[in-house]
């Protein structure tokens, strides 16, 4: 394929032809998904006139073939006149304003979901200190939490897991704990959990870590923890286990989570060195989301790996010390790009992840990097809605161009959370 070396520049659509790599001006001036795109068709070309753009940018670097030449005289300079679109565009423009009010709708759910992520992180420190200081009333709410989460899980609609906002900061225990708590959940439920273990599940992931609290901060935060203060770290399990009996309430299940979560499949864990069948499904399951987040919300941010780098490796290395087929589940709910991964499509569009949908998580929704469009507007696009378009490479954050960096504003944190609003008001 020729690729050309020459600046971008304006040509009449007159000039165009298949191959040529253009850009359009507005989004809403034009039936397609994207203002970018290589064209395919004389169809493609006539749909533009149809629409009475008369120029477009001509982006060499990304062609096939260059435009035509102009055409000499007064006819190079003649207006496009719209059109009344023929039967073809007609149905693109549907399905364009189509995809527009689903585009708000998408953006009301998101709306609603943030709103409920932001009461669910508030609640998460009252409760961990009502269970430090024993206390029954804090267990029954964080009960009554992980049962709302838990039951947007086990609802008739999809749930779909979103990628959420938050600043980083000292308190990434909380965020830790709901992630890890969101993501045992749908794997939980993937895993055909009954509900109440599913509930007793997501008690044990939100406070698997709470042990630590017995632990001096700069002990947990030495990224070069000596014998002796590895030893004190790796009792945290067993202070957890002491924290939730003596607060009461908590499931056999969930104290199995809280004491086994770092137990391994080759018995290389701790506290006890179990093996396999040894460690209950639930610990499993927590494990892998244990250090799946763990591994892209490191503390030591030069430490941390996108989404997709953490879950390669997980596959790659970690195949003696993790239930594989839990794994395997994991891939298949969070899909190959995970919520937070930045990616390159087919049509060289660049977008992050922000939702995986467990039906289809091969297509997730991803927010749109284009300049032309504002950031509070920016795109959000369903790839299920384009089966040609495929995920050609993802991309560390690090690597992109400030403007695309801060446009598409690579979470410091990656934080999940789940919801099952229709996109359309139903029952």
């Amino acid at each position: 394929m020729a690729k050309f070396s020459i600046p971008e520049y304006r040509v009449h659509v007159d000039q165009l032809q298949p191959g040529v790599f253009i850009r359009i001006d507005g989004w809403f001036n034009h039936p397609f998904l994207f203002n970018r795109f290589k064209i395919k068709s004389t169809e493609q070309i006539r749909t533009l006139r149809d629409a009475g753009i008369d120029e477009v940018i001509c982006v060499p670097a990304k062609s096939d073939k260059l435009p035509n030449p102009p055409k000499s005289g007064d006819a190079a300079k003649a207006p496009v006149a719209k059109k009344q679109p023929d039967a073809a565009t007609q149905k693109l423009w549907e399905i364009k304003k189509a995809r527009i009010e689903k585009l708000r709708q998408k953006r009301e759910q998101i709306r609603v979901c943030e709103e409920k992520y932001k009461k669910s992180v508030e609640a998460v420190p009252g409760m961990m200190n009502g269970i430090l200081a024993a206390s029954g009333e804090a267990v029954e709410n964080a009960a009554a939490l992980v049962s709302d989460m838990a039951n947007v899980f086990l609802s008739e609609r999809d749930a779909v897991v979103h990628l959420m906002d938050a600043k980083a900061t000292d308190e990434g225990l909380y965020y830790h704990s709901l992630n890890v708590a969101v993501l045992c959940l749908m794997l939980g439920k993937d895993a055909g959990l009954s509900a109440e273990d599913l509930k007793a599940l997501g008690l044990g992931a939100m406070f698997h870590d709470i042990g630590k609290s017995r632990i001096e901060k700069k002990v947990l935060k030495n990224p070069k923890p000596g014998k002796a203060e590895l030893q004190l770290i790796q009792l945290h399990p067993k202070f957890g286990v002491e924290i939730a009996v003596k607060a009461g309430g908590f499931p056999d299940t969930a104290l199995r989570v809280v004491y086994q979560h770092h137990e391994r499949m080759d018995g290389t864990g701790y506290p006890m060195r179990l093996q396999g069948p040894k460690i209950a499904v639930a610990a499993r399951i927590a494990a892998i989301a244990d250090l799946y987040d763990n591994m892209v919300n490191n503390p030591d941010q030069s430490r941390a790996v996108t989404p997709y780098q953490a879950m390669s490796f997980l596959f790659a290395k970690m195949k003696t010390k993790l239930d594989m087929q839990i794994f395997a589940s994991f891939i298949r709910c969070l899909g190959i790009y995970p919520p937070g991964t930045i990616v390159q499509l087919s049509n060289d569009v660049i977008g992050m992840v922000i939702a995986v949908n467990q039906k289809n998580p091969l297509k997730p929704s991803l927010l749109i990097y284009d300049p032309d469009i504002p950031r509070e507007e920016a795109i959000i696009f369903d790839m299920e809605e384009d089966p040609e378009l495929s995920v050609v490479k993802s991309i560390h954050p690090a690597q992109l161009p400030r403007d695309i960096f801060s446009y598409l504003n690579p979470r410091s944190r990656v934080n999940y959370y789940m919801d099952n609003t229709p996109d359309e008001p139903g029952p």
